[in-house]
């Protein structure tokens, strides 16, 4: 499958997963969701949205980021706190969508060194 592909789908199952609410989490939904149900798409949003990050660097000319490891994964928590950080440093970031708020915490985290 390639790089493409797998960007693709990643976004595809992100859509799936919320269903008729197909729009973007705010990084202020995530930071205080209404209920349990909120709480799981919370989850699966971020999720999804790390997948979909990591996949689309791994194929950019250009890094977004630079982790270590050959191939680099991202916890729900490891992602979880890298948004938080990044909230906490920039003030009036409640309406970032929370893909955006995860880019701007792993670029400030895992800067490309060059």
């Amino acid at each position: 499958m390639s790089i493409r592909t797998a960007v693709a789908a990643a976004f595809v199952s992100l859509s799936l997963c919320l269903g008729a609410q197909a729009q973007s989490v705010t990084l202020g939904q995530f930071q205080h969701p209404k209920s349990p149900k909120d709480l799981e798409v919370n989850r699966a949003y971020l999720l999804g949205a790390a997948e979909a990050l990591l996949a689309y660097n791994a194929a950019a000319r250009e890094k977004l980021f630079c982790m270590s490891g050959l191939v680099p994964k991202l916890t729900f928590d490891e992602a979880s706190d890298l948004v938080l950080r990044w909230a906490r440093t920039t003030s009036g970031s409640v309406d970032v969508s929370l893909g955006r708020a995860l880019m701007f915490g792993l670029r400030a985290a895992h800067p490309c060194r060059n």
